[in-house]
């Protein structure tokens, strides 16, 4: 039912609770993630951060899977621009935590309400805004610089 997508499989803890697709399309009007229902899921994705059983002591934040591909592991992703109370709760137990979302206007919006949001917590908290449209189309010197700043 969902042709032209690329399929990735939501892992928690090792195993396999829900998935999202990416349409490899970029025209106008393509819905580009799409997510398992409820129905279809053991653990709802919105209760998760893809990527989280590679962090260590630091994340970066971003939107979607393909953002964390880009950067590696230490990266998160909330599954789109919003965020859930149990999502704040997972990012907030790390002590080093970078936000870094798309750098459009309205993904920086989101990203100064959540920077907002996760400073309440104890641990470092910043908004990182990329050269590029997002990680997946910044350059390797960005990323690698990123890492380094952000999970030394």
């Amino acid at each position: 039912n969902l042709p032209w997508r690329i399929f990735i499989p939501i892992y928690y803890h090792g195993q396999p609770v829900s998935w999202t697709t990416r349409s490899i399309s970029n025209e106008k009007g393509i819905v580009r993630y799409m997510s398992a229902n409820k129905q279809s899921e053991s653990i709802p994705h919105k209760t998760l951060l893809y990527g989280e059983d590679y962090a260590r002591h630091a994340i970066i934040v971003c939107e979607g899977p393909t953002d964390v591909w880009a950067i590696g592991p230490g990266a998160v992703a909330t599954f789109g621009l919003s965020f859930t109370n149990e999502q704040i709760d997972k990012m907030s137990r790390y002590p080093v935590r970078a936000v870094c979302l798309d750098s459009d206007r309205e993904s920086q919006k989101v990203a100064r309400k959540l920077v907002d949001t996760l400073s309440a917590f104890p641990g470092e908290t910043m908004n990182v805004v990329l050269e590029s449209k997002d990680a997946g189309e910044a350059s390797l010197r960005e990323i690698r610089k990123l890492r380094k700043e952000v999970l030394r």
